[in-house]
């Protein structure tokens, strides 16, 4: 089923994250999967050159949360919800990488799924390819 023009893209793996509704990044699991068992070489190569194209093609979101920082307890602690990576509809070439490094999980024991959604919440921050977006009361 091809998505639509307006369709946003999210991978994820098997595990919650500490303290949130909403499971693992991909690229969170990358540590996982050097420590499986059962990952073999071809897939840890891949991995491996995947993470460097990333690095170098995919930014660093600068914000994940809408909220202000506060002092909590001698840190300071952003309030509100914490926000998504989506790939946007038109990152067609980051989306082909993420399904190869979605085949290089998964040969490391790591299963990921394939989120899509036309409304993944409150937009905070976005570049060319991708948003952070506030989930809201949806669950991903």
């Amino acid at each position: 089923m091809p998505l639509l023009t307006d369709t946003y893209v999210r991978f994820v793996c098997f595990e919650t994250v500490e303290r949130q509704r909403n499971r693992l990044g991909v690229f969170q699991a990358l540590e996982i999967a050097e420590q499986s068992e059962v990952a073999e070489d071809w897939a840890l190569k891949e991995l491996a050159a995947l993470d460097r194209w990333f690095t170098t093609h995919l930014a660093r979101p600068e914000k994940f949360a809408s909220g202000r920082a506060r002092l909590h307890g001698g840190e300071y602690v952003v309030e509100g919800q914490t926000g998504l990576s989506w790939f946007k509809p038109g990152a067609t070439e980051h989306i082909r990488r993420m399904h190869r490094l979605k085949a290089a999980l998964e040969a490391c024991g790591i299963h990921v799924d394939i989120l899509t959604t036309r409304d993944p919440g409150r937009i905070i921050w976005q570049d060319d390819h991708q948003i952070v977006a506030e989930p809201g009361h949806r669950r991903f």
